[in-house]
């Protein structure tokens, strides 16, 4: 009788598993430079913890990942990340671990990279994934702002409530969406306090992203004294979103409304990741 009841166990978790492996699409900016608004080249590309937190819990829960670009090229580390200082656990063996499994992906090997670019994802069907997460660095604002196949992408998610998870600056991807992606964006970098054309996806969501307090501190550090063109949160309240932000800098802070999770900060990756686990499991 404990035989039988130890294999009907044992399937039923099984099957639960099964039922739960999901297909999530991790979309990195491709980016290793912008130009600021006074000319500097800034170094810049992903995050290694805003990538790589979520990715270890979405492949810890048996999940499927499949990593893609605009164009497919292989994305670039921005190297200020690489430290156990970024991560919510700042201790060498978390990052050790992390950076271990990083290396394994092969994501910044130009010649064995596994990303592919949105032409393929179209390809494959956008209907064959059950999520999406976007990790940030400076560098989403230099091409998935106003990229029209991630808008399309986005929607797709939207309309079929799929858990949408962006970090730091990752949630100004939500900007592609727009029905006037290009011309807002454009009206941004002009210094413009920018117009959205009607019938935002997001229009009215509880949403954060990098805060202009905290970008206040990026800027002197950072970008060599340079500035950007915009800021991401007045962007995002520009749009229509309402924005939010914790009450200490630098401190973990999670906003969820409906299928949609962002994270304002690096210290916040950790919880998108597992915030975007719990949505998979209720939907």
């Amino acid at each position: 009788m404990k035989k039988v009841t130890f294999l009907f166990v044992l399937t039923a978790l099984i099957n639960f598993q099964a039922v739960f492996a999901a297909n999530i699409l991790v979309v990195i900016s491709e980016v290793s430079e912008m130009k600021l608004k006074g000319g500097y080249d800034y170094k810049t590309g992903f995050y290694l913890n805003e990538l790589m937190e979520p990715v270890r819990i979405f492949m810890d829960a048996g999940h499927t990942l499949t990593f893609a670009t605009p164009t497919g090229l292989a994305p670039t580390l921005d190297p200020v990340s690489d430290t156990p200082d970024h991560f919510l656990n700042t201790s060498q063996e978390n990052y050790n671990e992390h950076k271990a499994l990083f290396n394994r992906l092969m994501l910044t090997d130009k010649a064995h990279s596994p990303v592919v670019s949105f032409a393929r994802i179209e390809q494959m069907g956008i209907e064959n994934f059950d999520a999406i997460f976007m990790p940030g660095g400076h560098a989403p604002l230099g091409d998935l702002v106003a990229n029209e196949l991630l808008g399309k992408f986005l929607n797709h998610f939207h309309s079929e409530s799929k858990p949408t998870g962006l970090v730091c600056h990752g949630p100004v991807a939500l900007l592609s969406s727009l029905p006037n992606s290009k011309e807002f964006e454009a009206e941004l970098k002009a210094g413009k306090k920018a117009k959205p054309g009607k019938g935002w996806i997001y229009e009215g969501y509880n949403m954060t992203v990098f805060s202009n307090s905290e970008e206040t501190i990026a800027t002197q550090y950072y970008l060599g004294g340079d500035q950007l063109f915009y800021w991401p949160e007045n962007a995002m309240t520009y749009a229509g979103g309402q924005y939010s932000k914790g009450t200490q800098d630098w401190a973990p802070h999670l906003v969820v409304d409906r299928e949609l999770i962002t994270g304002q900060n690096n210290k916040s990756s950790t919880a998108v990741g597992e915030a975007v686990i719990k949505l998979l499991l209720n939907n």
